[in-house]
């Protein structure tokens, strides 16, 4: 399985999101380890009037390392699933 650089998820259409497919997408992609054995994602809530934020945190020391849009981690899931029914 492989999956693309970050710098490339822009190029593939979202449709609306809620919370639950966010939170289960975190959830999924951590299980994955997608972004490497010591990272891991975290959803934060943003600043009143602001969507939702998603971290990548260093496992260890805790440090946040990015931040990336919703979008951008539902974008990553919609990647991780085709690639999974490709395998098949």
């Amino acid at each position: 399985m492989s999956i693309g650089p970050l710098n490339r998820i822009g190029s593939f259409p979202i449709e609306p999101y809620d919370a639950g497919q966010l939170v289960a997408a975190t959830r999924a992609l951590n299980r994955a380890e997608l972004l490497g054995h010591g990272r891991t994602l975290r959803l934060r809530r943003g600043a009143p009037g602001k969507g939702p934020r998603v971290q990548v945190v260093d496992r260890e020391s805790g440090e946040v390392m990015d931040e990336l849009p919703p979008e951008a981690v539902l974008r990553m899931m919609n990647e991780l699933e085709k690639s999974r029914e490709d395998d098949r």
